[in-house]
């Protein structure tokens, strides 16, 4: 069992006592091992109590089968020292690609080639930091010769959705999966017929549930670092990857090198 993904994937299905718990964990899951149940309660301003309960709702028999699982997945700290600013980005990058490639899913990706390849219009959307990655993707799949457009403005999604057609695909970027504008939109195009994609770091929100797929990321609230605040590096990572593989199909190619050539990109 992968007990830290699976913390994050359940993340919105805890109590507030029980995200206390669930962020120092994730945060600082290379002091767990040698932590006694005390001491996490005190840290997390929790009781043994709420320890054990949570233990038990992630699917652990107690709190040492609990510190076992971690131990077994966390991977060695990285223990040279820093050398500045440059090395703790670096650190910080690192440690969210890893996290997120825990969470690919191959036959995922394949059935999201599949299901861009048959669609008529390819819609992207997100609100604030994540409608920049929308656009960004967006640009991206244009440019590949694919009809795709993107929206942050959570009026122009609406007004979209309401003239969805089943051959179309919603892809949604939302980190928490709760955005109300989100929501809304994708069950207008969801009643439509279209199909829906999403990108979200839990496994248990509204937007996941609306999609017919959905690929999760790692949360960058959960990196034991408080002077990054790069909300949407996991998405672009992943986004990253999924251009990538439909690279590999010869006419995408073909188009982005020539939008590359007329645009002077080098």
């Amino acid at each position: 069992m992968d007990i830290l993904m699976t913390i994050q994937k359940d993340y919105l299905n805890f109590s507030r006592q029980e995200r206390k718990i669930a962020d120092y964990i994730l945060r600082f899951s290379h002091e767990i091992r040698n932590m006694k149940i005390s001491e996490l309660a005190k840290n997390t301003g929790t009781s043994n109590a709420s320890i054990t309960r949570f233990v038990k709702k992630i699917g652990c028999e107690n709190y040492s089968d609990m510190k076992l699982y971690i131990t077994a997945q966390i991977e060695p700290e990285e223990t040279l020292p820093s050398q500045g600013v440059a090395d703790d980005v670096f650190l910080y990058y690192q440690n969210v690609i890893k996290n997120t490639q825990r969470l690919f899913d191959q036959e995922k990706m394949d059935e999201f080639i599949r299901i861009v390849k048959q669609a008529k219009k390819i819609v992207l959307i997100g609100i604030s930091s994540s409608g920049v990655t929308a656009e960004t993707f967006g640009i991206r799949l244009m440019r590949m010769g694919l009809p795709a457009v993107s929206y942050s403005d959570p009026l122009w999604m609406l007004m979209q959705a309401s003239i969805a057609e089943p051959e179309d695909l919603y892809f949604a970027i939302s980190s928490s999966g709760t955005t109300d504008s989100i929501i809304e939109t994708l069950e207008r195009a969801k009643k439509r017929g279209s199909k829906i994609v999403s990108i979200t770091s839990f496994s248990e929100n509204p937007v996941s549930q609306l999609s017919d797929l959905s690929f999760h990321v790692y949360n960058t609230r959960f990196v034991d670092n408080e002077k990054f605040s790069n909300s949407q590096f996991s998405n672009v990572y992943l986004i990253d990857v999924i251009t990538t593989y439909l690279l590999k199909d010869p006419d995408f190619k073909a188009h982005t090198f020539s939008t590359r050539e007329v645009v002077g990109d080098d």
